[in-house]
């Protein structure tokens, strides 16, 4: 479990780091890997299920929606019908493949 754990930091840190940096997009939760699961949700410009549908012509398998999720968005002023983007990944992920994700969502926010 800890190594398993170390390594789903290691590759959330760059993600994280990425998205800190950006000033169209709303991180929901923690800042920091060290805080957090691997499981990222966004709030941005377009709504959720769009901006994975973006993702998706990049080959990146994303989430969008609300995730059953409606009481805790309204609670943080997102609408539930505009809902998230959602980014989940776990300890056999490789940090190439977190680059790709990167790399397609600069692209999908341009």
């Amino acid at each position: 479990h800890n190594a398993q754990r170390a390594q789903e930091i290691a590759l959330m840190a760059p993600l994280l780091d990425w998205l800190n940096s950006r000033n169209d997009l709303r991180l929901i939760g923690p800042k920091t890997a060290q805080n957090r699961v691997p499981t990222i949700s966004l709030q941005l410009a377009a709504p959720g299920f769009e901006m994975a549908k973006q993702l998706a012509g990049h080959s990146i398998m994303a989430g969008g929606g609300n995730f059953y999720g409606q009481r805790t968005l309204e609670g943080l002023a997102i609408d539930p019908e505009h809902g998230v983007l959602r980014l989940s990944f776990v300890h056999y992920t490789s940090s190439e493949e977190i680059e790709r994700l990167i790399i397609a969502l600069g692209a999908c926010l341009a």
